[in-house]
């Protein structure tokens, strides 16, 4: 795999540190965690396609890739099932990672699904429990295109390798940026 494959995991690291920096400032502990997730996956990515490390990193990006994404959408759903006071999330996230860890060591082929379903129940409660962000239909569609792009964009057999790694990868970075808009309230807090 060429190295150009580094430059749309570079679109997802940039979006979540911008993204789960501004979360974190607004007190959106279990967004900003999730953004963490996919930045750091993605950024395993850059290191493994720019730096020409692509059988030596292969396994490592493609584990954290489904480890991380799982949490990440876990801590997207415990924002709605579970939100924390604050920035109190620290059980809320060792609670995520450790569910997650545990799936992804025992019972590996239910991460996808899980994924999958972490993604539409967030869909649904962001619907339900709206929250005082604006626009308040951001999150649900951030949602529902990173449900579509899992399921029709990854690994399409109608693209050429290439242009769906791209394409799969640049969607995330959108709805990662959609979802941290989505989140943020109206008020936001400087630091």
């Amino acid at each position: 795999m060429p190295a150009h494959y580094a430059l749309s995991d570079a679109a997802i690291v940039l979006v979540s540190l911008f993204a789960g920096q501004a979360l974190w400032r607004n007190m959106k502990a279990l967004p900003a965690f999730a953004m963490a997730c996919f930045g750091v996956a993605a950024c395993i990515g850059v290191v493994r396609f720019g730096g020409g490390l692509q059988d030596a990193l292969a396994a490592l990006h493609s584990g954290a890739s489904q480890y991380l994404g799982l949490a990440g959408a876990f801590a997207i759903l415990a924002h709605y099932l579970l939100p924390p006071k604050g920035r109190n999330g620290i059980a809320i996230i060792f609670i995520i990672l450790s569910v997650a860890l545990a799936i992804f060591w025992f019972a590996k082929p239910f991460l996808g699904p899980l994924f999958l379903l972490a993604l539409a129940v967030a869909f649904a409660a962001s619907i339900v429990r709206p929250g005082p962000s604006r626009p308040s239909w951001l999150v649900p569609v951030a949602c529902a295109v990173m449900l579509a792009n899992t399921l029709f964009i990854r690994r399409a057999a109608w693209l050429d390798e290439a242009v769906s790694w791209h394409a799969y990868h640049l969607i995330i970075a959108l709805a990662l940026a959609a979802l941290a808009k989505g989140l943020m309230t109206t008020k936001q807090r400087v630091s």
